[in-house]
């Protein structure tokens, strides 16, 4: 818990706090009038695309005029937290981009939130899927454990999500298996679908194990795995694996949660089901069965359930809406879906994609929107089964050394762009199909996002967006979209600072990265992401807090202790001596940087072992260089 000024602490504030107090805990309205609003936007025009995710004039809130339709955003009413939005790094996609004389490039317009998208979450197939270059698990030999190896990995998936993670420290990676190993199944197939051995359940939890630790020794942690990628395919082209609700309820709660728990890997996610909306003749009912299996033995182990778009009628993302309504403290994500060139209308194809693999599925509690494929070739490969003529969010052609952004990057990148993980989905008016469609979100430094899509395919539509009782209009050309962000409460626009430690060269970064309250900082291996920026913004007296570029939140010492020791952690700004910092300049560009309400530094515990992760906490000042840091300017 975090300190939080009283009525007679605020009276001891002098004049100069007092007014900062006011500014920042100032209402909506104040906030939002003379706000300036970024605006991205794409049109159509015919079947294609025109504008592509231009930057337009900004917007500005001010008082209410006119009589076009109303927009309400609306902060009292919300939803659930959004992790992000992102797409399938398969044994393609990754072959193709890392390969690409224009790879850094496509990184940078897939995870770059300044320059690119903002792409923050990479679903990534566990061995082979249908679009790979071969068939290959991660131990193909009979009957243990002791072959396993990432090594087909490392020449080319893993240095992909290592840079991602560097251009976007917010990306988290969502892992799945298409297969278990032919020798773990009862067909001893990778094709074909067939069934886990149940004698090898405990192997099989092992090899989940195997490859986390194997993944972290590269420096690419796994956020969540779902335990098995469309169990109800037993596609013989390609790697596919069936199984049942009680037989996912069993190996998750018995051995997969247990296995993970015990190697340390207690705060990875498991999801059940992964497939499509709808199974057979109605809506899936599998991921129903796992949790109410055995007295719902799968509860405790998993987090929630995956959705695809296939095989299901129109509007079939109301599913979600039932799971969620049965087990109210569960996960939604959706996690799979593709387009391709049968489809070739990209004006059609952005407006369905945002229709219906971005709004349903958001507006139907998920906390995530994955497309399939991020690269495939001109071919629509490489492949070694499964659908011959999809499309990927880039078609990369490493023939002639180019590459081509398709609608579906346009599609996803109109929410990855504005909505940060750790959002929230809030309150928004939406006028349905053939008319302006949203979705609002604010996101965790306080900002807010609105995207709007004129579904009507032959009339520009004029609207107002009010908030906070201001009022921006714009006026949407058909069958396109905009997207709108306004800044929060007092968000700093910098000059931003990596805090690099004297001792060790590493720099002062978010844990996770997460942006709730309480999350603890420790030391990591410098980087360009936003976990690791930071603007001091004055309170006075020489003080400042220290505000965060990913969360907008600020360095805090918990509980405002004095002690030597005390967590430092992230916080959202109350005011508090314990947020507010002097820097004094030490020798060599460094300083130390005093507590106000304990006199004690920012130190880095344990900082002379220069791994990455040693925790932030204050000590005496011991004139070590633990104690020190040097302020690094970042764009």
């Amino acid at each position: 818990m975090s300190f939080v000024p009283s009525r007679a602490w605020l009276s001891r504030i002098p004049l100069s706090g007092l007014i900062l107090a006011a500014a920042t805990f100032a209402s909506p309205a104040a906030l939002a009038a003379n706000e300036s609003v970024k605006v991205w936007l794409t049109t159509t025009s015919g079947s294609t695309l025109a504008k592509k995710l231009n930057a337009e004039a900004n917007k500005t809130f001010g008082a209410e005029s006119g009589t076009a339709t109303a927009i309400d955003v609306n902060d009292a009413t919300t939803y659930q937290t959004i992790d992000g939005f992102g797409g399938a790094l398969t044994d393609a996609s990754a072959w193709l981009i890392y390969n690409s004389p224009q790879r850094t490039a496509i990184m940078n317009d897939l995870f770059s939130v300044g320059a690119g998208a903002g792409y923050s979450v990479i679903r990534l197939p566990m061995g082979a899927s249908d679009f790979s270059r071969n068939n290959y698990t991660y131990d193909d030999t009979c009957c243990d454990l002791n072959d396993f190896s990432v090594g087909h990995d490392t020449a080319y998936i893993l240095p992909l999500l290592q840079q991602a993670r560097s251009i976007n420290p917010e990306v988290k990676i969502f892992a799945v298996p298409w297969s278990a190993p032919a020798w773990m199944k009862f067909n001893n197939s990778l094709t074909g679908g067939g069934y886990l051995r149940n004698d090898l359940y405990g192997t099989y939890a092992s090899y989940f194990v195997r490859f986390l630790q194997a993944y972290n020794t590269h420096g690419v942690p796994i956020h969540a795995f779902s335990t098995q990628n469309e169990p109800h395919n037993a596609n013989g082209s390609y790697p596919t694996m069936q199984m049942e609700s009680n037989d996912q309820s069993i190996f998750t709660a018995q051995h997969l949660r247990p296995a993970l728990n015990a190697a340390g890997f207690s705060g990875v996610k498991l999801l059940a089901w992964d497939h499509n909306w709808h199974d057979g003749s109605g809506p899936a009912g599998f991921p129903h069965e796992v949790m109410a299996y055995n007295g719902g033995q799968a509860q405790a182990a998993v987090a929630g359930a995956a959705y695809h778009c296939y095989e299901s009628p129109e509007g079939s993302y109301t599913v979600q809406t039932d799971f969620r309504n049965a087990y109210p403290n569960k996960e939604v994500h959706f996690t799979e879906c593709t387009g391709g060139f049968w489809a070739t209308n990209a004006a059609a194809n952005l407006e369905w994609a945002l229709q219906n693999n971005l709004f349903g599925p958001l507006r139907n509690w998920s906390r995530t929107s994955l497309y399939w494929n991020i690269a495939l070739d001109p071919n629509h490969g490489p492949r070694v089964g499964g659908c011959a003529d999809c499309r990927g969010m880039f078609t990369v052609n490493n023939g002639n050394g180019t590459f081509t952004r398709n609608e579906e990057y346009y599609a996803w990148a109109h929410l990855a762009k504005v909505v940060r993980p750790g959002a929230v989905r809030v309150g928004a008016t939406s006028l349905g199909n053939n008319n302006i469609e949203t979705l609002a979100f604010r996101n965790p430094d306080g900002s807010h996002a609105l995207v709007a899509l004129n579904s009507n395919d032959g009339a520009t539509l004029s609207f107002k967006v009010r908030w906070a009782g201001q009022a921006f209009e714009y006026s949407l050309p058909p069958r396109s979209v905009a997207s709108f962000q306004w800044g929060g409460a007092a968000a700093p626009q910098g000059p931003w600072y990596r805090l690099v430690n004297k001792a060790t060269g590493k720099c002062v970064d978010i844990v996770g990265p997460s942006a709730a309250d309480g999350t603890g900082l420790h030391q990591w291996t410098c980087h360009t992401g936003a976990s690791q920026q930071w603007s001091l913004v004055a309170t006075d007296s020489g003080y400042s807090r220290l505000v965060s570029r990913y969360s907008g939140k600020v360095v805090d010492v918990d509980a405002a202790s004095a002690a030597d020791g005390a967590r430092v952690q992230e916080w959202s700004w109350a005011g508090g001596l314990n947020q507010q910092f002097k820097p004094v300049a030490t020798t060599g560009g460094f300083s130390r940087f005093e507590a106000r309400h304990s006199g004690k530094v920012l130190d880095v515990a344990n900082c002379w072992n220069t791994g990455d992760g040693a925790g932030l906490q204050q000590w005496v000042w011991a004139n070590n260089d633990c104690q020190q840091f040097r302020l690094e300017a970042m764009p």
